[in-house]
């Protein structure tokens, strides 16, 4: 058996699990209906940091489920209200 050592930073890491979490939640029919996101994936999308997003979760300006998936619904409205 080979022995690989790879190295990869923090949020690197929990973007792969996540990816993998939506990918089993897929497959086992949890994936239908709205698009959910991770605050890490919505970060990215917004271009601001993790922490940031997940004040805002924290806070409501980004509403969220009970475990922190964000809906696609609520990104849109939020960048509707910042448009304004």
């Amino acid at each position: 058996m080979d022995t690989k050592v790879i190295v990869t930073s923090k949020e690197e890491l929990n973007e792969i699990l996540e990816n993998i979490i939506l990918r089993i939640d897929e497959k086992k029919g949890r994936g239908k209906g709205e698009k959910l996101y991770y605050i890490n994936q919505v970060a990215r999308m917004l271009g601001k940091a993790h922490e940031t997003v997940k004040k805002m979760v924290e806070n409501g300006t980004i509403r969220s489920t009970k475990d922190k998936k964000i809906p696609e619904s609520a990104i849109d409205e939020y960048l509707q209200r910042d448009k304004k």
